[in-house]
């Protein structure tokens, strides 16, 4: 069984996929007053969507390091723009010596392997964006709902089945 053992985000983006002017022409809100919590909002809807389906949802460069197992698939965060390098030990090796496909890697020797990566949508998929919208509108006419419980799932936010078929099963 492959085992991630560190994972650093070395570039993450600064914007969020959704703009606060849009967030605010959706929820038809023509006031400043919380722009400041409507931002957070947006954040919070964004990384909640992440984890659910297990995908970024812009550009990101991230350092793994992953004890494998050979010809053992491993599911890295995706969608995967670029494998930049991948290590073992301090050599740094081919992409002969390891195979990628779609957003699972499988080495051909066994052991400690860091893996640099670029992952993350270009361009965030219309369903994605209408689903932060969404989920920021809904929070924020039900303010202290809270997006960090583990236990929120695709009922407590039943317009979130167009992302049910991205989701990476854990």
């Amino acid at each position: 069984m492959n085992l991630l053992l560190d994972i650093e985000i070395t570039s993450d983006y600064t914007t969020e996929p959704v703009s606060l002017a849009t967030a605010k022409a959706y929820m038809k809100v023509n006031f400043t007053d919380d722009d400041a919590l409507i931002t957070s909002l947006i954040k919070n809807a964004r990384i909640w969507l992440e984890n659910y389906t297990g995908k970024s949802y812009g550009d990101r460069q991230a350092k793994l390091t992953i004890e494998m197992n050979a010809m053992e698939w491993y599911d890295l965060p995706g969608p995967v723009q670029s494998v930049d390098a991948v290590q073992f030990g301090n050599q740094s090796i081919g992409c002969g010596q390891y195979d990628l496909v779609g957003s699972q890697i499988r080495m051909y020797q066994s052991g400690i392997h860091t893996i640099y990566l670029s992952y993350g949508f270009d361009t965030i998929p219309e369903d994605a964006k209408n689903d932060i919208l969404s989920i920021t509108a809904y929070t924020y006419q039900n303010r202290g709902i809270d997006l960090s419980n583990e236990n929120a799932t695709l009922t407590d936010f039943p317009m979130l089945a167009t992302q049910y078929q991205r989701r990476v099963p854990i």
